[in-house]
């Protein structure tokens, strides 16, 4: 049984609407993301609101993009009730993270986030992570939570042993995971996927057409299944995370990319049984769930 349904719906766009999927806190995320990684402030500011205009209801951004004051240019004068924000800060000290908190919100300004994630967890140059500084960080983010600023909190790039890691010290469960995530993974790479659902942690995808690969895009696999749907291979390969139960994060500067990323919502889905599984079981473009988890996974030391 999946730990989420995807509940709801919150926006319309060409045509089609929007699923929400219910956070451990209450809070509903809509199950795809306008991302701002790469941009710089003034293009983020100008995507943002196309994006907006097209019917994207959740932002992506972070401290270490340097564009918050775009994404939040923006976003001014909408109804904030309108969408969903997301924004991720920097592994550090607890100190450190409520400065990198304080941050956003001044630079968005915003009274209040809908998500805040930890980047990444604390890499040594060995790629040791260090437990303490995790559960040092995760305190400064609950706080962050208890506050009000945030309706929920979540992790980025984690890998099981820092989840358990922090799972010792916690009292808030993170609701989130942002991992890499796309077809040629399989549907549950490393076991991160089934080891969050069972601990309520939503794992969102990012990079869901990999790193810019063709295979995902243009691949004999996806464009094969497209044409049964009137559909593009990019449409079928982020239509697959969804029937998965991953929601996504994806990015373009081109109304036309953004009218068919929400066009996966549409009556040209959903994937028929055999074509899902062809999916399920595609093993190309390989891809470790993150550069940080590949490396990482069982280096935690309290």
């Amino acid at each position: 049984m999946k730990a989420f349904a995807i509940a709801g719906f919150m926006g319309v766009a060409s045509g089609s609407s929007i699923p929400n999927i219910k956070l451990n806190t209450g809070a509903e995320m809509p199950m795809i993301s306008f991302g701002t990684w790469q941009y710089d402030s003034q293009t983020a500011e100008n995507a943002v609101k196309l994006a907006i205009q097209t019917g994207f209801n959740h932002i992506d951004t972070a401290n270490d993009y340097g564009n918050q004051d775009g994404v939040g240019r923006a976003l001014k004068g909408l109804n904030r009730s309108s969408y969903f924000l997301t924004t991720k800060v920097p592994p550090g000290s607890g100190s450190a993270t409520t400065k990198a908190l304080n941050d956003n919100m001044r630079l968005l300004d915003l009274d209040y986030v809908d998500l805040v994630l930890v980047h990444y967890p604390p890499i040594s140059a060995k790629f040791g992570l260090g437990c303490s500084e995790m559960q040092d960080q995760w305190k400064a983010m609950e706080d962050f939570y208890k506050s009000g600023k945030t309706k929920a909190i979540g992790v980025s790039n984690y890998c099981i042993s820092s989840l358990e890691c922090i799972a010792k010290t916690a009292t808030v469960t993170p609701a989130v995971n942002q991992v890499k995530f796309h077809v040629g993974m399989g549907t549950d790479p490393i076991g991160l996927k089934s080891y969050s659902d069972s601990k309520g942690i939503v794992t969102q995808a990012y990079s869901p057409l990999g790193d810019g690969t063709s295979e995902l895009i243009t691949g004999d696999l996806v464009t094969g299944i497209g044409k049964a749907h009137n559909a593009t291979g990019a449409q079928v390969s982020l239509r697959w995370l969804i029937e998965t139960g991953v929601p996504l994060s994806t990015k373009t500067t081109k109304q036309s990319h953004m009218q068919e990323d929400l066009e996966i919502f549409g009556e040209k889905f959903p994937l028929v049984a055999e074509e899902k599984s062809k999916l399920d079981s595609a093993t190309s473009p390989a891809g470790g769930v993150s550069f940080i988890c590949s490396k990482a996974e069982g280096s935690v030391v309290v």
